[in-house]
């Protein structure tokens, strides 16, 4: 063969080896099913020396916890393209003497993205049959064996494949479940997330879950900045375990891959649980009802300090913040009697500082629950009854955001229930309010719920903007992916929702087009009552350096908004 022939069938086997990477690398996201033999992960169950049982806690009488380290660890890799038959060692090792944990992890094809993702193939049936051969193979029909199911799964980093797919996790975990009730049916099935902020969007359900655990210092968060990693070892458990609050079984707390650092104090742990109230853990909230028809129209508001579209016939409410220091001067109530007045409705975000705010109480939400603040408080009551239109009062607002705008956020979750509880169920609440909470909607939020019986309605915050510096106007979130997302983390919760603030900045035709989208996803959720849209510009302190984002529209804007809304047609005169 010529040296030239040498070099076209060298052409040709690079080129054919470089299409096959590529077309490897694209499969996934062009929905085709590849599988490549050599890059498969193999189904192997073996022991893991790096994992290890350091205590369980339980708050399903009262709260306790003790350290324990006398469960066994194995690890079960799936992956349905190689099959899975326990060889006669691993027959031996699932037959090892109880109490043995072992972690179950599936495996997808290689690549990293939702369609090529191990818990669509579950959710599909193609890991039943190994499924159904690990719950056979269980001795005494899974007695003194804990099955936990593709561990930290809320962790957003991309270390494992089935992580941050909150409803296909949920449907897998409980297609495993619904394979082991029958084949082992005395298997405990054990919902493993680390422990991180949002953890119970990944929730699968009490029918399923007899066990959950937490990852105590899960190394892969370091790659993580949201939220503070320097905090003691007793910090970091008693947060990890507030987040599954509303869980009524046991509780492990796992170290994993060795695990070589301090460890927290158990006792001190219990005891930082125990100071919250008696229901704070192990009481869920009222799961939420099947919604019916909506029975009332939505009430529409409007954040509106420059007084420029407040003249709309559509506008049925106003929104006011105030603090301390507008209610000790009397603009608080010169405000309230203005927007009376005017025959609206009044959303009252009261906020518990005193300006300038970097000289605030930083301390506020115990001394608010001290009864430090009672005059004020007081005060606010007395303007609030003498209202001859409904009152929305809103404390302490956004608490879950990892900032220190107010001195209320980034706060022990404890002191915000303990302090909203104090003011909501204060002696002298007038009757003619609703009570509402406020979080933005963010990851996590749940931690600071304050209860059932302290909250007639829930607000979240929806704006475009997902970062501030982004300046294309298009780039923002739509209404609906930001909406649906936070309803999801909403799912606990059965209250009404009252959208106290939301906006969208851009051009009047952009802002016009997101906001007509939004009104036909409000008008099809029959749980929203109100949505308040905020029409200015936000605080240029909060935007350090970077000009605040400008939220204000027109009033054809919100003429367009409300008549998709309420499914009408808004006029000539109405649109001018």
């Amino acid at each position: 063969m010529s040296k030239k022939s040498h070099l076209a069938v060298r052409w040709i086997l690079v080129s054919l080896v470089a299409v096959g990477i590529l077309i490897y690398l694209i499969a996934p996201y062009l929905g085709w099913g590849i599988a490549v033999p050599f890059l498969q992960r193999d189904s192997e169950l073996y022991p893991d020396p790096d994992m290890e049982t350091y205590a369980v806690f339980d708050w399903s009488d009262t709260i306790k916890g003790e350290v324990s380290r006398e469960y066994s660890h194995l690890t079960l890799d799936l992956n349905y393209h190689t099959g899975w038959n326990p060889s006669g060692g691993e027959q031996m090792l699932l037959e090892s003497q109880p109490p043995l944990m072992i972690t179950l992890r599936t495996w997808s094809h290689g690549a990293d993205t939702y369609q090529d993702n191990p818990l669509n193939d579950i959710v599909d049936g193609k890991y039943d049959a190994m499924f159904r051969e690990l719950a056979r193979s269980l001795p005494r029909g899974g007695e003194g064996v804990y099955l936990r199911f593709n561990p930290n799964v809320e962790v957003p980093v991309k270390q494992y494949p089935w992580q941050q797919y909150p409803r296909i996790f949920i449907e897998s975990f409980r297609r495993l479940a619904s394979i082991c009730r029958k084949l082992a049916p005395a298997a405990k099935l054990v919902w493993a997330p680390a422990g991180y902020p949002g953890a119970m969007e990944y929730y699968p359900g009490d029918d399923v879950v007899d066990a959950a655990s937490v990852t105590y210092r899960y190394a892969a968060e370091e790659k993580l900045d949201a939220y503070p990693t320097n905090v003691s070892p007793d910090e970091d458990l008693y947060r990890r375990l507030h987040r599954l609050r509303f869980l009524r079984v046991p509780i492990f707390v796992l170290t994993e891959e060795g695990y070589q650092g301090n460890y927290p104090d158990i006792e001190e742990v219990v005891g930082r649980l125990g100071r919250g109230a008696a229901d704070i853990y192990g009481t869920p909230p009222k799961a939420p009802s099947q919604a019916g028809p909506r029975s009332t129209a939505i009430t529409v508001g409007l954040y509106d300090p420059q007084q420029r579209l407040l003249e709309a016939p559509e506008v049925e409410a106003e929104h006011i913040f105030t603090d301390f220091e507008h209610i000790r001067d009397g603009r608080f109530d010169s405000l309230f009697q203005a927007v009376n007045r005017r025959g609206h409705a009044t959303i009252v975000t009261f906020e518990p500082f005193t300006r300038p705010i970097e000289e605030s109480d930083t301390n506020v939400l115990t001394n608010v629950t001290a009864g430090q603040y009672d005059p004020e408080l007081l005060r606010v009551f007395a303007t609030l009854a003498a209202a001859n239109q409904q009152v929305y009062f809103r404390y302490a607002h956004e608490m879950e955001i990892p900032i220190h705008r107010y001195p209320w956020q980034s706060r022990d979750p404890q002191d915000y229930i303990t302090s909203f509880r104090y003011v909501m169920a204060h002696d002298s609440m007038p009757a003619n309010v609703t009570r509402i909470w406020g979080p933005a909607g963010d990851r996590g939020f749940l931690e600071w719920y304050p209860g059932d019986d302290y909250v007639d309605m829930v607000s979240i915050a929806i704006y475009g903007l997902p970062d501030k510096n982004i300046t294309d106007p298009t780039k923002q979130e739509s209404f609906e992916v930001i909406f649906k997302r936070k309803m999801w983390r909403m799912r606990f919760v059965d209250k009404p929702v009252f959208i106290t603030e939301f906006g969208v900045k851009g051009p009047e035709e952009y802002q016009t087009q997101w906001m007509e989208a939004a009104a036909r996803v409000l008008a099809e959720d029959t749980r929203v009552v109100g949505i308040n849209y905020f029409n200015m510009s936000d605080t240029p302190k909060a935007w350090g350096d970077i000009k605040p984002p400008d939220w204000s529209i027109t009033r054809a804007t919100l003429d367009r908004f409300v008549a998709v809304l309420h499914g009408t047609k808004p006029s000539k005169e109405e649109s001018r």
